[in-house]
């Protein structure tokens, strides 16, 4: 941190530091995707079903107004903070521009609230808190925004957990005392407005007046971006409300336990793109999509890799994780499904990058927004013949449509090598084999996947240190 916040990021730590930085963000997206699932045992144990749905319930609203909240900028602030020997302190104003509507969000969310309560049964104190929580959400990731951009990923990881596990933990504590969502949801948020605290003494974000233009600039590019993370909100949560209003209560609850084994390749895709994204975007111009390429295909085998293994090992992981109760079989065949959205997203994300330096944030919104019509038309007859694997594949057709939409006005920039096309193929045969054939078809698919991953594996590694 003894670093000035506006000193260029070297260019000699482009290639040489994915590994470690992918290694890194891996940690910290892995306790941000999937945190809850540490206290997930403690919390409903200790709080009930009843307080504990209410906690869950403020979870999730939390989320979607910290992801609304931040309007896009996260994507624009690594952007633009590459761009020009001003870049970082256009960055760092935009990172203040969030931490302005975190605050503008959490005024008028207690104005509403205040006058919500007034006319009806609502909770004030307990609106106030998931107001409180979704500000200082968005600082936080406005903080880490600066990080990624920086090529700071300790920061990041810092971040993470003071927002993750501290938060949760300190609302764990809490209960042990007073066993209600109201006690527990205040001590998470005490710790969350610390962290936003650290993000801004970290971060160091400046007023948007300090560089006016280039906010101007990066909000306008952002605007597309907001309706575009409220669809991705929609692929990524729909699925869930739509396992729900189509099977009822019981396969929603098969559904949530083959998801949460599903999105561990998600995670994982997601955390090498924090990586290497900010990488992308700080390499030279001239060889930026080339270098691109490369190292975006060799990620993707990785991710093809782990998402495989996850398919494949479904039904072993169904046993371990769910009860007697539950439908293992189901489960399995619908994790074999879900392992393979990791692969569409990573070519997506790749694609993403090409798409938001040509300025041209729109084609990302109307991407997201098929997806979601896609997902929620196709869940429909699909659930009706295949269950809640049939959700699964309605989610894929989803990304599936998502990923073309972005690949192909990306394709200006990046083309993505055979190569990359290939290691599609073989995840696609992978889920495809482990769904169908059941666990020891699965055993067999594992099996080919770890040693054609040890064979290739250091081809990659050289790759990625080109």
């Amino acid at each position: 941190m003894a670093d000035h916040p506006d000193a260029p990021v070297p260019e000699a730590s482009t290639s040489a530091s994915l590994g470690a930085h992918s290694v890194i963000y891996l940690v910290g997206t892995a306790l941000q995707g999937l945190g809850v699932l540490l206290v997930l045992p403690f919390a409903t144990r200790l709080l009930g079903q009843t307080e504990y749905g209410k906690v869950a319930t403020a979870l999730v609203v939390i989320q979607m107004i910290g992801t609304v909240a931040a309007a896009g900028l996260p994507q624009v602030i690594l952007r633009e903070y590459h761009r020009g020997d001003d870049g970082p302190r256009a960055g760092r104003a935009l990172a203040g521009t969030m931490v302005g509507l975190a605050v503008g969000i959490g005024v008028v969310g207690v104005a509403l609230g205040v006058v919500l309560s007034a006319a009806g049964p609502v909770d004030l104190g307990q609106w106030c808190l998931v107001v409180a929580a979704s500000a200082a959400l968005t600082t936080v990731v406005a903080g880490q925004s600066l990080a990624r951009a920086r090529l700071r990923p300790l920061h990041f990881l810092l971040l993470a957990v003071a927002s993750t596990v501290v938060a949760h933990l300190s609302g764990l504590l809490a209960a042990q005392g007073d066993r209600s969502s109201r006690t527990y949801l205040m001590a998470y948020t005490i710790a969350l407005v610390v962290a936003a605290v650290l993000a801004m003494l970290v971060g160091r974000p400046l007023p948007p007046t300090s560089a006016r233009e280039r906010v101007r600039a990066g909000v306008r590019l952002a605007a597309p971006l907001l309706p575009q993370a409220v669809a991705m909100l929609g692929l990524v949560m729909g699925d869930v409300l739509l396992a729900s209003r189509l099977l009822g209560d019981a396969a929603a609850g098969n559904y949530q336990v083959a998801l949460q084994l599903g999105n561990i390749p998600f995670v994982l895709a997601v955390a090498l793109f924090n990586g290497w994204s900010p990488l992308v975007l700080s390499h030279p111009e001239g060889r930026r999509w080339g270098w691109t390429r490369r190292t975006g295909t060799a990620l993707l085998v990785v991710v093809v890799v782990g998402s495989g293994l996850v398919g494949a090992t479904g039904y072993w992981l169904a046993h371990v994780v769910a009860g007697a109760d539950f439908a293992v079989g189901d489960i399995g065949a619908t994790v074999a499904v879900l392992s393979l959205v990791a692969a569409l997203y990573m070519l997506y994300q790749g694609s993403s990058l090409a798409v938001l330096d040509s300025e041209r944030t729109g084609l990302l919104a109307l991407a997201a927004v098929a997806g979601v019509v896609v997902l929620v038309l196709a869940a429909v007859p699909l659930a009706a013949d295949y269950g809640i694997a049939g959700i699964a594949l309605a989610k894929l057709a989803g990304y599936a449509v998502l990923m073309v939409a972005t690949v192909v006005p990306a394709r200006r920039s990046l083309r993505w090598p055979v190569e990359a096309w290939l290691a599609l193929g073989v995840a696609v045969l992978a889920a495809f084999l482990s769904a169908a054939g059941g666990p020891i078809a699965g055993i067999g698919v594992g099996l080919v996947l770890l040693v054609g991953g040890a064979v290739i594996a250091p081809r990659i590694v050289r790759t990625l240190r080109r």
